[in-house]
C-alpha cells in the first residue's frame, strides 16, 4: 500500500483488516434475519390450503389475492425502506422492519375473517421488505476477497428457514391449526429485532453521509476484534450526502442500461422462484385428486375444494427445498470460472429447461415432479443469491440500498403475477402456464448477456461518479479454500491477544458507543 499519500479508502481498509470474528458474528445475526424472512414467505404456500378448509367460502381467486397482497405490500415497502436506508441508515430500517413484522404477524393469527387476514398480510409484506437491507449491511462489512462467497453462502439461512417452516407446519397445523402456526412464524423476526441492538451502522454509509469519524470508530473495533490493526494513514472521506437515497441516480448515464435490464431480471427470478413453490403444491393436489386433468391440459373440472397438505406433501416440499442448498456450491463453482453475467445467463437458461420438463408425462410420475422442482429450485435460488450480489456490487454506496429496494419492488411485481399463474391459470391450462415461465426465464438469460458491467474483481464504489481504482488486488473468484481456512481459525478461538491486551469473547459494538450524543447528526 502506498504510504506517501497517508490516506486509504474504505475498501482498502476493510480488505486490510480482513475477514474475522467480527464479521462472522454479524453474519450469524443477519443470516437469522434471512431465515426469519423465509419463514414468513413459506407460510404463504401453507396458509392457502389451510384457509380453504377453515373457511369453505374462500375461493381460489381470494387465495391468490392473499398471496398477491403480500407481494404488493413488499413492493411498496421495499421502495420506501430503500430510500430510508440510504438516507438514515441500514440498521434503523432493519430494526423497524422486524418490529412491525412481529406486530402484523401476530395480528394475522388473531384475524376473525378473510378480509382481516388480507389486510394483515399486506402489512406483513410491507414490513418484511425492510429485511432485505440486511444483505446490504452485511455486504458493506465484507472484504473483497470473500464478498461473493459469503453473500452466496448466506442463502443457506433462507433454505434452513424454509425447511424449518415446513417441519413446524407438519407438526402444528394438523393438531393446533393455522393460527398457532402463523403466530409462531412471527417469533423469529422478533429475535432479529433484539439482535439488531448489538449491530452498529455500516461504516460505508457513515463515510458516504459525511460522518467519517463514526466510520473510523467502527473500523477500529472491527480491527481490534479481528486481532488486526488499521492501515497506516487516514481514512479518505468521500462525502456524497446529496446523492444518498436519490432515485434519479439509478438512471445516471453510468447505470441506466443496467437498471432497465436488472428490472426485468428481478421480476423474472421472483416470479419463477415463488411460481415453483406454488406450482409444486398445485400439481401435488391435482395429481392426488384428478391426475388425468394435467394429462389432458384441462384442469377446470378437478373435484373438491378443501385439500389440506399431507405429511407426504410436506416431505416433498422439504426435498425440493434441499435442492436450493445444492445450488450454492454449484454457483460457487460457476463463479470461479465465469463472470457474474455469464453465470446469470446459465442459471436462467437451466431454469427455463427445467420448466419445460414439466410438460412431459408428469401426470403419471409424481416423483418426476419432485425431481424437476428440485433441479429448478437449485438453479433459480442460486440466481436469486447471485442477482442480489450483482445488484449490491454494481451500484455505489450512496444508492445501494435504494437500488436493492427498487430491485426488490420489481421482483414483487413478478411475485404478484405468479399466484394467478400457478394457482388459478394452471387449473385452466397447464401447458399454457408452464409456457409463460419458460419464455420469461429464457428472456432473462438474454438480458444477463446484455448487462454492460461485469463486477467480478471490481471494488465497491462510494458515489455514482467515483472512478478511483483501489490498490486492492484481491478478487473473489469462488476459490473459497484460503479464506475459509483462515476464518475457521478465527471461529474456533474465543480468546485473542492484541498488542498484549487479552480480548475475551466477542465485545459487541452498540450504536450508542458510536453516537457522540448528537443524535441529530445521524440525520
Amino acid at each position: 500500500m502506498e504510504t506517501s499519500t497517508n490516506t486509504y479508502s474504505l475498501e482498502e481498509c476493510i480488505d486490510f483488516i480482513g475477514l474475522g470474528r467480527y464479521q462472522w458474528r454479524l453474519i450469524a445475526i443477519l443470516g437469522f434475519c434471512s431465515m426469519a424472512d423465509a419463514v414468513e414467505m413459506m407460510l404463504l404456500a401453507i396458509l392457502g390450503p389451510a384457509l380453504t378448509c377453515y373457511w369453505p367460502s374462500v375461493t381460489q381467486i381470494q387465495i391468490a389475492t392473499l398471496t398477491t397482497g403480500v407481494f404488493a405490500g413488499m413492493m411498496i415497502g421495499a421502495f420506501i425502506f430503500g430510500i430510508l436506508a440510504d438516507r438514515y441508515g441500514r440498521r434503523r430500517v432493519i430494526f423497524a422492519s422486524a418490529v412491525l413484522n412481529t406486530v402484523f404477524g401476530i395480528a394475522t393469527a388473531l384475524a376473525p375473517n378473510y378480509y382481516w387476514i388480507l389486510i394483515a398480510r399486506v402489512l406483513v409484506g410491507f414490513a418484511l421488505s425492510g429485511a432485505s437491507q440486511g444483505s446490504t449491511l452485511m455486504l458493506e462489512y465484507l472484504p473483497s476477497s470473500s464478498r461473493a462467497t459469503i453473500t452466496i453462502v448466506i442463502e443457506l439461512f433462507w433454505s434452513l428457514g424454509s425447511i424449518f417452516e415446513y417441519l413446524m407446519a407438519m407438526v402444528v397445523v394438523p393438531t393446533y391449526g393455522w393460527r398457532i402456526l402463523t403466530g409462531l412464524s412471527a417469533l423469529p423476526i422478533t429475535i432479529v429485532a433484539i439482535c439488531m441492538y448489538f449491530v452498529p451502522e455500516s461504516p460505508r454509509f457513515y463515510v458516504a453521509s459525511g460522518h467519517s469519524e463514526k466510520a473510523e470508530r467502527i473500523l477500529k473495533v472491527i480491527a481490534f476484534t479481528n486481532n488486526r490493526a488499521l492501515p497506516p494513514g487516514k481514512l479518505r472521506d468521500i462525502n456524497a450526502r446529496d446523492e444518498c437515497g436519490s432515485v434519479k441516480q439509478l438512471f445516471h448515464s453510468n447505470y441506466k442500461r443496467t437498471s432497465f435490464l436488472l428490472a426485468f431480471m428481478w421480476m423474472t427470478v421472483a416470479m419463477s422462484y415463488y411460481g415453483l413453490i406454488l406450482i409444486n403444491t398445485s400439481i401435488m393436489t391435482l395429481i392426488k385428486h384428478d391426475p388425468q386433468s394435467i394429462a389432458s391440459n384441462d384442469t377446470t373440472n378437478s373435484s373438491g375444494h378443501c385439500k389440506m397438505l399431507t405429511t407426504e406433501d410436506y416431505k416433498s416440499l422439504i426435498f425440493t427445498t434441499i435442492g436450493e442448498m445444492f445450488g450454492i456450491p454449484l454457483l460457487l463453482i460457476f463463479l470461479r470460472y465465469f463472470g457474474r453475467r455469464t453465470t446469470c445467463a446459465i442459471n436462467y437458461f437451466c431454469s427455463s429447461l427445467c420448466f419445460l420438463l414439466f410438460v412431459f408425462n408428469i401426470h403419471t410420475n409424481p416423483w418426476a415432479v419432485d425431481v424437476i422442482t428440485f433441479l429448478a429450485r437449485m438453479f433459480i435460488n442460486a440466481q436469486f443469491g447471485l442477482i442480489y450480489l450483482y445488484t449490491m456490487e454494481v451500484y455505489p454506496t450512496v444508492i445501494r440500498a435504494i437500488a436493492v429496494g427498487c430491485a426488490s419492488s420489481m421482483s414483487r411485481i413478478g411475485a404478484m403475477i405468479t399466484p394467478y399463474l400457478a394457482q388459478v391459470l394452471i387449473k385452466k391450462t397447464f401447458h399454457g402456464t408452464i409456457a409463460v415461465y419458460v419464455i420469461a426465464t429464457a428472456l432473462a438469460a438474454l438480458c444477463s448477456i446484455l448487462l454492460p458491467i461485469e463486477t467480478k474483481g471490481r471494488e465497491l464504489k462510494q458515489a455514482t461518479t467515483d472512478h478511483e481504482h483501489s490498490m486492492t488486488t484481491a478478487v473473489d473468484d469462488g476459490d473459497t479454500g484460503s479464506s475459509w481456512m483462515i476464518t475457521v481459525g478465527n471461529l474456533t478461538s474465543f480468546m485473542t491477544k492484541n498488542n498484549g491486551v487479552t480480548v475475551e469473547g466477542y465485545q459487541p459494538l452498540k450504536q450508542e458507543d458510536i453516537d457522540d450524543g448528537h443524535a441529530d447528526d445521524d440525520l
